[in-house]
């Protein structure tokens, strides 16, 4: 047989599932082939296949060199537990040339597990230095007789292999594990990231079985964690002290000890009392009056601490919980700006929030700091009875953070009266920047038809800050009209292709891909002329885009000369929209040797075509590169899955297509 035809048969045989014939070529003798046929047959499954394969892995010398290699890869596969005493054989009798091989013998009983494959793990794992292939293989299989010997095997891979085992020990997910993992936690001689790695190790236990049996108190234990300045360490370890009371009232403690008032050598730092605050905020059920009179009084302590960062985060606690003291407080700090922001967001939370003092504050009660953050949070709360006071305070030309908070806050209430004012200012050149881009992030929130003429002519502004905002704001614009949608559309197409800076081009081709339709000839004009440093953007934005001007335009970037990840989006994007005229440009990027990313995607983008003339493109690519690569393979697949559903279509054992 010519070896061209060969592998042409091998494909074809794949698609209609011809076993037998795949198994005639398994014992041809042709290594190549025979290879590739033993990944078909592992695709394909059943008795004879696996018989076969079996048969391969029995008697290796009745067949080319190396190829029951291929054939146990198969077989784990299946989990074909006859392969079980064959695989195990091939540990012991010292076949196994290189550590390679060694992997994918542990592999294939790492999928096929069973009795005696755990037994022969834990018997390795009692070695003076287990391999991490068989620590790999229990964290696969993750069976409870094996923690006594992976525990003790622990503390042989601490001098190199301890982060890896203590995340398998994660893995196992077992209540005997935590013991080891808290002594880790708490010792002084573990590294950062070991103490990292078994925080999170000890997540993974049930939280029914929390805390975990150990020598000392667990709480006590995870202390050092929790006073960690890295997050990733602290905040799982919070998470675990949240569990029990006993754990919650160490939270409470540190949330004390990090106060002004305590004294030094007693004190917590700084980090410690962010981290707690932080979990009061996402986990309030567990704080607050109900549960401690003095959580509120702790909270409101800090307020006058000095780190402005632990201050923030005390506020962001306090409008989680609530309580009678919070909402005063507060009011308190929004006067403070380097607090005020998360004071203002804070009170925004509050089961009942201090909306006539808000009022007041605003309508000239307070500073120009206080009323500015008074603005937001009423914004925020949808409080449209300020919204005359914020009118109000566009006028204040005397405090620009005031006019800017009152901007945001009527962008926020979507107040249409405000349009006409806010047009103005956008269109004042005399106006500083900042300002006039909050103006036109305001209209395009507000959305009023007759504001679209401001935000397009805004996409010219020589200010970047206004740019930056009338782009954004014209992909958000509710245009309903086609013309309005398509003049929109234009005016981004522009600034995406010539605008200088960087960052408004980009968000103006990320807004053309919130447009809808009508920017789908917009978007095909920009593939044509292709920008490079926008085309993730470009990408994504036809990924999304209804209709098939988006097609064309995927078509035409499968051409442009761009990196290999933006080639692998470009074939994805085509394979999901399945239309058959992707086909041409999908065989484009197969013929690039050079990649093999996107030639991967490529062939499973033209499985996903669904013609006749597509399968042939992928039967073609797999008789010159081979069937048992991971993306010929599943290509393959995906054909042979489609074809079987059209057969029982036909013959009425299936009445619809399965559901995706």
């Amino acid at each position: 047989m010519e070896q061209g035809a060969a592998r042409a048969d091998l494909g074809r045989m794949r698609l209609a599932g011809d076993v037998e014939g795949l198994c005639r070529v398994l014992r041809s003798g042709e290594f190549p082939m025979a290879r590739q046929a033993a990944a078909l047959l592992g695709d394909i499954g059943g008795p004879t296949a696996a018989d076969a394969l079996l048969d391969c892995l029995e008697r290796p010398e009745s067949y080319p060199r190396y190829l029951h290699l291929r054939a146990l890869a198969s077989l784990g596969k299946l989990r074909e537990r006859r392969a079980v005493p064959l695989l195990l054989r091939l540990l012991h009798d010292g076949r196994l040339e290189n550590h390679g091989q060694e992997e994918g013998v542990f592999r294939a009983l790492a999928a096929i597990g069973g009795p005696e494959v755990v037994s022969e793990l834990i018997g390795r794992l009692a070695e003076p230095r287990p391999s991490k292939l068989v620590v790999d293989a229990v964290a696969a299989l993750r069976p409870p007789e094996a923690v006594p010997a992976l525990l003790a095997a622990l503390w042989t891979l601490l001098p190199g292999d301890e982060v890896h085992a203590v995340r398998v020990l994660g893995a196992m997910r077992d209540p005997r594990t935590g013991a080891a993992l808290l002594f880790l936690v708490a010792s002084e001689g573990t590294s950062a990231e070991l103490r990292r790695a078994a925080v999170r190790a000890l997540t993974e236990l049930p939280e029914e079985s929390w805390p975990p049996p150990a020598g000392w108190i667990p709480e006590i234990m995870l202390r050092r964690a929790l006073r960690d300045p890295d997050a990733a360490t602290a905040r799982p370890a919070a998470e675990l002290l949240s569990r029990t009371k006993t754990g919650r009232d160490e939270l409470r403690g540190h949330l004390r000890d990090a106060s002004p008032g305590r004294r030094a050598p007693y004190r917590a730092p700084s980090c410690s009392g962010v981290t707690v605050c932080a979990l009061i905020q996402d986990r309030p059920e567990l704080f607050g009056e109900a549960h401690d009179y003095r959580d509120v009084p702790a909270l409101v302590k800090l307020l006058d601490e000095a780190n402005p960062t632990l201050r923030r985060a005390a506020a962001s606690a306090l409008g989680a919980v609530g309580g009678t003291a919070a909402g005063g407080a507060l009011l308190a700090a929004l006067g403070d700006e380097r607090i005020g922001e998360a004071a203002a967001r804070a009170m925004t939370r509050l089961p009942e929030p201090p909306v006539q003092e808000l009022l007041a504050l605003l309508s000239g009660g307070g500073d120009a700091t206080q009323r500015g953050f008074a603005a937001r949070a009423l914004g925020v709360l949808g409080c449209t009875e300020a919204a005359p006071a914020l009118l109000a305070a566009l006028d204040d030309t005397g405090t620009p953070g005031l006019r800017t908070a009152a901007v945001d806050a009527l962008a926020a209430l979507r107040h249409r009266p405000a349009a006409e004012r806010l047009a103005a200012l956008a269109g004042d050149e005399e106006q500083p920047g900042t300002l006039r881009a909050r103006a036109v992030r305001a209209l395009g929130l507000i959305g009023a038809r007759e504001s679209l003429p401001v935000v397009l002519a805004a996409v010219r502004d020589p200010s970047e800050p206004v740019r930056l905002q009338a782009v954004r704001a014209l992909g958000e614009f509710p245009v309903t009209e086609t013309a309005g949608a398509a003049e929109a559309a234009e005016a981004l197409g522009v600034v995406a292709a010539l605008d200088v800076n960087l960052d408004v081009a980009r968000a103006a081709v990320e807004a053309l891909g919130r447009v809808g339709a009508p920017a789908g000839p917009v978007l095909v004009s920009l593939a044509q002329r292709l920008r490079r440093d926008v085309a993730d953007e470009l990408i994504a934005a036809l990924t999304h885009c209804p209709g098939a001007e988006a097609v064309a335009g995927l078509c035409q970037l499968a051409g442009a000369i761009l990196p290999e990840d933006a080639h692998v989006a470009v074939a994805e994007a085509l394979g999901v929209r399945r239309a058959p005229e992707s086909a041409g440009p999908l065989v484009a990027l197969l013929a690039d040797d050079r990649r093999y990313s996107s030639r991967g995607a490529a062939v499973r983008a033209l499985a996903e075509l669904g013609t006749e003339e597509a399968d042939e493109y992928v039967l073609a690519y797999c008789r010159r590169t081979g069937h048992d690569g991971e993306a010929q393979r599943a290509a393959l697949t995906v054909i042979a899955d489609r074809r079987e559903i059209e057969c029982a279509q036909a013959s009425g054992r299936l009445q619809s297509p399965p559901c995706p």
